[in-house]
């Protein structure tokens, strides 16, 4: 009897290059989850520093994608998912349970608002033009993401360093999430930092800079965490502004 002869498989190989910026993305991932086990411990300050570090990851994986030329379909699907749940779902159930569980339907709603929104953000990111005029590429569309996530967290920070109880209050919070989740669908422009070029004289300052943050961080982590948030929301009005301008000489010279 005559055997047929076997197929050989062709088994198709995957460069570890691809795989790190997905393992970054995942990486990140798991740290926005692990912040939510942490919110239903009760445990704040680990819920902080994940999604902190989360926001690390996310930063971390675009970059390394582009600067490895392994950019995909398949990661920014990924990467879109993992933002949707690292800075939409996990903070708005994190600030659920830590202030809002009792405090009825509209609290709900401005949670259920909070996250809608962020998916809504990531949805319009993903369908933008990809080759917008010059004067825009180098602004978000609305509050990104990452930081409506750490603008959203920002009560349970103050209270972390000041213990006031008012920041607790369900209807501050509630006010708080639909104010960040408006932001986000928002059109208001954003710096996105993608094309900024620095002087070569400003390096040594800057880096002096980050190293002060770095140690900022270390010593006084809430006090950081809250000067970052407060400078990021003073640069929305500064941004849109430089928007405007760039929009308008733009208009000039084809006009």
């Amino acid at each position: 009897m005559n055997e047929r002869p076997r197929k050989k498989r062709n088994f198709r190989s995957v460069s570890i290059y691809w795989l790190l910026p997905n393992i970054l993305t995942i990486s990140g991932f798991v740290s926005g989850l692990t912040a939510l086990r942490f919110a239903m411990d009760g445990r704040w300050a680990g819920v902080i520093v994940l999604i902190s570090v989360a926001a690390v990851f996310d930063a971390l994986d675009g970059r390394t994608a582009r600067r490895l030329q392994t950019s995909s379909a398949f990661g920014a699907a990924l990467d879109s998912l993992s933002d949707m749940v690292v800075f939409g779902v996990v903070p708005a159930l994190c600030l659920y349970i830590w202030a809002l569980q009792g405090a009825g339907t509209i609290a709900w709603w401005a949670t259920l608002f909070y996250a809608v929104s962020i998916a809504l953000r990531l949805a319009r990111f993903d369908s933008e033009l990809t080759d917008p005029p010059e004067y825009a590429k180098n602004y978000f569309t609305g509050i990104p993401a990452p930081a409506s996530g750490f603008l959203v967290l920002l009560p349970i920070v103050i209270d972390l360093q000041f213990q006031l109880e008012i920041v607790q209050e369900a209807r501050w919070v509630s006010a708080w999430l639909v104010l960040v989740g408006a932001g986000a669908v928002s059109s208001l422009p954003t710096f996105a930092g993608k094309r900024m070029k620095l002087p070569v004289s400003s390096v040594l300052p800057v880096l002096a800079t980050i190293g002060l943050l770095g140690a900022a961080v270390v010593t006084e982590p809430w006090l950081t965490y809250m000067v970052v948030v407060l400078t990021y929301t003073l640069s929305l009005p500064l941004s849109t502004l430089q928007f405007i301008r760039q929009r308008r000489h733009h208009e000039k010279d084809i006009g």
